[in-house]
């Protein structure tokens, strides 16, 4: 008897699961951001949230949970639900979180169902910087890279990893500075706290505009046609070509139905004349991957990162 009301409670909960999945979305939505308020992705998260919640007609509120390269918002979405109202955003950075051995989380506890823009790494500096080019960055670093201090946002992110194959391909040393947004990075380099900062251009888009920073060099393929006077690291020299991705995850077992439901409305929100604008203000690219296509380059940039951990002492053997 007690075997049969077990097998009958289970039964409820999952036709409860499949009618919440039904009825999806019948109460405010989430996202979770990583970084702080004023960043690129925060400003990603908030520009998709509004829009979300016009398409799904229900309240898309955005909350800066910021911590450890994601790791303080991916940490509250696994103890939550696997019901589709909380979304946490994600970048490249990521990966190298989940590609640490000592982090609790993996790219198999979520999701990473939705790419949604691409921008290249940048080294950029104050207006004001004796620095006018990579090369001149470089030969300073060799010279004593005591006198020289590097920042970015996140300890053994994006950033961080384009400034580590710049130092393979060169040959130097560099300190590394990490902060909790690309802004925050900005604030310390105009503010003279460090040299340079490895940032994507759009953290600096206002001061750039404004002739109060330089931008070095840009990690894109090729000259990006939004900075089209800002050579590439290859053109100067260097053979790095990396480019960081934004989106969004949500824990693993959300029904596919209301993942379904999630892309459906996002394909409306990038195909709105309002996205495209937001993008082209803040010169982005789209992404362009489906769900599958998303988790398969997600689990393919964790592999890839794990040698660099190591070389950096972040990942214990």
């Amino acid at each position: 008897m007690k075997f049969f009301r077990i097998v009958i409670a289970a039964l409820i909960a999952l036709t409860a699961v499949a009618a919440s999945a039904a009825t999806f979305p019948n109460q405010p939505i989430r996202i979770l951001c990583t970084a702080a308020a004023g960043s690129p992705l925060d400003a990603m998260a908030r520009a998709v949230g509004k829009q979300l919640g016009e398409v799904l007609k229900v309240p898309v509120v955005v909350e800066n949970r910021v911590g450890g390269t994601g790791t303080v918002g991916m940490s509250l979405a696994a103890n939550l639900p696997a019901d589709g109202y909380t979304l946490v955003t994600a970048t490249g950075s990521t990966s190298f979180l989940l590609a640490d051995p000592a982090s609790t989380l993996k790219a198999s506890d979520f999701l990473f169902f939705r790419g949604l823009q691409a921008e290249p790494s940048s080294m950029a500096v104050a207006a004001n910087s004796p620095y006018k080019n990579l090369k001149d960055l470089v030969t300073a670093l060799k010279a004593d890279p005591s006198k020289v201090t590097i920042g970015g946002f996140a300890a053994a992110g994006f950033h961080q990893y384009v400034l580590y194959r710049l130092q393979q391909k060169a040959g130097f040393e560099a300190v590394w500075v990490p902060f909790n947004g690309g802004n925050q990075a900005v604030l310390a380099v105009l503010g003279g706290h460090v040299d340079a900062v490895g940032i994507t251009p759009s953290s600096a888009l206002g001061q750039i505009q404004k002739g109060e920073m330089r931008l070095l060099g840009i990690s894109a393929p090729t000259r990006d046609k939004n900075f089209p006077d800002v050579p590439t690291y290859k053109e100067q020299g260097f053979d790095v070509v990396e480019e960081i991705w934004r989106g969004l995850l949500v824990k693993r077992g959300t029904p596919p139905e209301v993942l379904a439901t999630l892309n459906a409305a996002l394909d409306k929100v990038e195909a709105s004349a309002e996205w495209q604008s937001f993008m082209k203000a803040n010169m982005q690219v789209p992404v362009g991957f489906t769900s599958a296509q998303m988790q398969r380059h997600v689990e393919a940039e964790v592999a890839s990162r794990r040698e660099f951990l190591a070389r950096i002492g972040s990942a214990k053997k």
